[in-house]
């Protein structure tokens, strides 16, 4: 396994920026393939990209899916990293993924995604008032930092900001604190926040470890979180 490197917020430079650490292909919910994905990310400059494909505990794709991540990593000079995403199940960091698969990746996505209500069943952020979906997802990504086997929290406040557009700062801030303690990463995901600048002074004034990802799941959006980093002068030393 070749374990990526994250560093904290005010050390990030020109290579830890220039990655994508959050991609998705046809096999989920993606269009483009594995080798699509690498030619692009080589035109685009990139040095480093993770595939992190969508898992659940009954996903039957992740052998197909490492197997070619895998072979697609022998024909590039990128540094390629094989990953999954995979959502938050309860309170507890039960995280929904196959357990062989975790042993076998270079990185791990912890999201939250559905709230799980009971019974097996999942709610979505709309459902409730904004201020119970925020303690939710704030509830559910501490138990993923505190108790999963991540190496990354992914989209932090991501359901609150589509659904409300905004998550409180505060929350943010615990995230942070807890995620730098257990030497989890925060990622900084362009596809979800709807203020990238207050998350971005979020990070400055708590200086997490970060990880950057563009949610990718169609070509162009390969490398719009470095980009947009970029142009606020983040990562062009």
């Amino acid at each position: 396994m070749r374990r990526p490197q994250f560093v904290r917020f005010t050390e990030l430079d020109g290579a830890h920026v220039n990655r994508d650490f959050q991609i998705h292909t046809r096999l989920t919910d993606g269009e483009a393939t594995i080798d699509d994905i690498v030619s692009h990310a080589e035109q685009l400059g990139l040095q480093e990209i993770a595939f992190t494909e969508h898992v659940r505990r009954e996903s039957t794709h992740f052998a197909e899916f490492a197997t070619a991540v895998r072979q697609a990593r022998q024909r590039t000079s990128l540094q390629v990293y094989l990953g999954v995403e995979a959502k938050a199940l309860d309170d507890q960091g039960s995280l929904d993924a196959p357990p062989t698969a975790l042993g076998e990746v270079d990185l791990v996505l912890g999201s939250v995604h559905r709230f799980p209500v009971g019974s097996g069943e999942f709610m979505s952020a709309e459902a409730f008032e904004y201020a119970e979906a925020a303690r939710r997802e704030r509830t559910l990504a501490l138990a993923l930092i505190r108790h999963a086997p991540i190496t990354v929290l992914a989209h932090p406040g991501g359901m609150c900001q589509r659904a409300f557009g905004t998550f409180p700062v505060d929350y943010l801030e615990e995230l942070m604190q807890a995620a730098l303690e257990r030497g989890v990463a925060i990622e900084i995901n362009t596809a979800y926040t709807r203020d990238l600048d207050g998350l971005l002074a979020v990070c400055r004034k708590m200086n997490p470890l970060v990880s950057i990802g563009s949610d990718v799941h169609r070509l162009g959006e390969l490398g719009t979180c470095r980009d947009a980093l970029r142009a606020r002068g983040i990562g062009c030393r």
